[in-house]
């Protein structure tokens, strides 16, 4: 009965956070491109915090095995940070447009529309950012390539 109260006790940019989380868990887990899950590992063990001002919080994600384990808090030493500046409705849209990016125009497109614009800040180890980036990315799995067919073709 403890565990449950605890659980009912969470507000929302805690659930909030706790979803982002599972999100870049999921989206690495099951559509993550083998070659970048393989150069996670070159970051095994090493933090990487995003940040969100407008939820009052953090998550900590730390590769391990070729999967990222995201935890919402905040980090003692972290290699690199992002800073989500956005307004809180617009979290969930800037997620998609990293994970609509593939390879190399696709980062130099979020660099031009939010790391330019100050909306989203980064510091810290630009090697470890561009593998994150890279495994988030999945603009070039198949599934995603699928469904934006059927998008263009109206669903028929």
């Amino acid at each position: 009965m403890q565990t449950i109260k605890k659980h009912l006790d969470m507000n929302y940019e805690q659930i909030k956070l706790r979803v982002i989380a599972n999100l870049l868990r999921l989206l690495v887990d099951i559509y993550g491109d083998p070659k970048a899950k393989e150069n996670l590992s070159k970051i095994e063990g090493e933090e990487i915090l995003f940040r969100f001002p407008a939820l009052n919080g953090a998550l900590v994600v730390k590769p391990h095995a070729g999967r990222l384990i995201a935890m919402v808090g905040e980090s003692e030493s972290p290699i690199a940070t992002i800073n989500f500046k956005v307004e809180d409705t617009k979290i969930y849209d800037t997620i998609e447009d990293i994970i609509k990016s593939s390879g190399y125009w696709g980062m130099l497109k979020f660099i031009f529309k939010y790391v330019l614009r100050r909306k989203v800040g980064v510091g810290g180890s630009i090697r470890a950012l561009i593998k994150i980036f890279k495994v988030l990315g999945i603009g070039n799995h198949e599934m995603y390539k699928r469904a934006k067919e059927k998008m263009n073709s109206g669903w028929n």
